[in-house]
């Protein structure tokens, strides 16, 4: 009922928006509760970081807002921001105002009224650091710990409070700590298993799709089943950075690529550069960030098209072997370990988005119907399936270059014809 009235609320948004730019048109309220408002609630015209945290406090009330962000989606303008006191922000103070075509349609802020400043003489970010880790009796840690400081709402007032976010590797943990600013005591722990978020530069999807080269190839290219995986600033210049999402925390203390879509098989990942990564094709690790950020991305892809829930497909841990068997030039899905396996002879396959795609087809169709594409007709099937998935999502980002070409870079260490593939759509 209430998805209901907020539409109509927005219907009258839109509909304000026909009222000159400086008209000081009367608010119209579709719905209100304690912390939102909906409705035609005034002109959104100049600076976002002037109406927004104006609209906010007229209509509810708050006050001690500040800006901390301005975004722009398809429908309209998002500030964001929290209630300051001092120099610190409130923890649990968020605060938004959204507007279309230059009304405001909806705001919402959730203020504090428990009492507390910030403390005049802190400890400082490194004393707190090395609390917290003292007290997790960490002895190395994944990534520097990263400390934030905030006043945190604790028995009745506002504490100023140093929270330092720990992943440990050993032991094995991930904390958030927190650390009283003004004495450095620990207050307290948080443990759980939030998802990391990090980025790799890699190809997308591959880099004979990205330069518009079909005669792009790797250095020292001599068609053997072991041909070094050797840098050049061509190929490294084709790496795309792309999103490494929801790794798991206590896989990364370990080294690990996981999460909830992909496993990645192998460690070493997340020792020594985070998870932010800048490596090369050179680089052991890159095959293992190419199945991770492409898998991921691709599953994800399969839930925004409606494919989750009850009728999610293959919405697991897929297991992956990216560095796949030294001259075995050829990929495959084997369904009895559930296990994508790449091949690493000429070109390592995982080096090819389009190969990393057409081995998913087979896992899709097997959590679809156990058993499928490995005989017969249907064997053909799953081929044409993982050959047209792989093409289908990379065509919709291409320009038209290489579409109906699949993985025409892992093509490169055995494929004839020309331009060269491993097989054609058309």
């Amino acid at each position: 009922m209430r998805i209901r009235v907020l539409i109509v609320g927005l219907a009258v948004g839109l509909a304000a928006t026909a009222l000159p730019a400086t008209a000081q048109a009367p608010t119209t309220i579709a719905w209100r509760t304690g912390t939102a408002v909906s409705g035609d609630l005034g002109p959104a015209t100049g600076d976002p970081r002037a109406w927004g945290p104006l609209t906010v406090r007229r209509l509810l009330g708050a006050e001690d807002l500040r800006v901390e962000s301005v975004r722009t989606s398809l429908i309209g303008t998002h500030v964001r921001g929290r209630q300051w006191r001092g120099s610190l922000p409130v923890q649990g103070t968020d605060w938004l105002a959204s507007a279309i075509k230059g009304r405001v349609v909806q705001v919402e802020a959730h203020p504090s009224a428990v009492p507390g400043n910030p403390t005049a003489a802190p400890v400082g970010a490194a004393a707190a650091r090395t609390a917290a880790v003292r007290h997790l009796a960490s002895t190395a840690q994944v990534v520097p710990p990263v400390v934030r400081r905030e006043l945190v709402p604790r028995a009745g007032r506002l504490v100023d409070t140093y929270r330092v976010s720990v992943v440990s590797r050993v032991p094995a943990r991930l904390a958030v700590v927190d650390v009283d600013a003004a004495t450095g005591r620990v207050l307290a722990v948080a443990t759980g298993a939030q998802a990391l978020d990090g980025s790799a530069l890699v190809f997308d999807p591959n880099p004979v799709v990205t330069k518009r080269d079909a005669g792009l190839r790797q250095p020292q290219e001599r068609r053997l089943p072991t041909d070094p995986d050797l840098d050049s600033d061509e190929l490294t210049a084709q790496r795309q950075k792309l999103a490494l999402r929801g790794l798991d925390p206590g896989a990364a203390a370990l080294g690990r690529l996981s999460g909830p879509h992909v496993n990645v098989l192998g460690s070493g990942y997340l020792s020594t550069t985070g998870s932010d990564f800048d490596v090369t094709r050179g680089d052991p690790r890159f095959e293992g960030l190419m199945a991770y950020a492409h898998l991921d991305r691709f599953q994800r892809y399969l839930q925004g098209l409606g494919f989750r829930g009850a009728a999610a497909v293959n919405a697991e841990p897929q297991d992956v072997l990216p560095g796949g068997i030294q001259g075995l030039d050829n990929s495959f899905y084997s369904a009895g370990e559930d296990l994508i396996l790449f091949g690493a002879g000429g070109v390592d396959d995982a080096e090819d988005a389009e190969v990393i795609l057409h081995e998913y087809g087979h896992a899709v169709q097997d959590a679809q119907v156990p058993g499928f594409g490995f005989a017969g007709d249907t064997g053909a099937m799953g081929e044409g399936f993982g050959d047209f998935q792989a093409a289908a999502f990379f065509a919709r980002e291409s320009g038209g270059f290489g579409d109906t070409c699949v993985a025409d870079w892992d093509a490169t260490s055995y494929g004839t014809g020309s331009p060269l593939c491993l097989r054609r759509l058309d």
